[in-house]
């Protein structure tokens, strides 16, 4: 599950940590977590409502933009075994960018 944190702040929703841009989620704990009777799922639909999270499909497949918004080197990674072309291209500019972030 790939879920956008729109706001440029971490956050916690219990265990879960979310930095700004593209988080990937194990599909099972998110389901967990939004379930009826869950104690995180009224506060997960309100951010969700208020476009701080946005939920994407999880079929959902890379794109330039995603891209862009992803901070996360494991993810652009796990991206890049199977990227051809442009994609491949921007993550390899992005993964670059965050290993220069990282040295600063």
């Amino acid at each position: 599950m790939l879920i956008e944190h729109t706001k440029p702040c971490s956050r916690f929703i219990g265990s879960l940590h979310l930095i700004p841009g593209i988080n990937k989620v194990d599909d099972k704990r998110w389901d967990e977590m939004t379930k009826k009777g869950s104690i995180w799922s009224d506060p997960i639909k309100d951010l969700i409502a208020l476009e701080v999270l946005k939920v994407s499909d999880p079929r959902t497949k890379p794109t330039v933009a995603l891209v862009e918004k992803t901070y996360d080197v494991d993810l652009l990674e796990e991206w890049l075994v199977e990227a051809k072309g442009p994609l491949k291209g921007a993550l390899k500019k992005q993964i670059k960018a965050m290993e220069i972030e990282e040295g600063l």
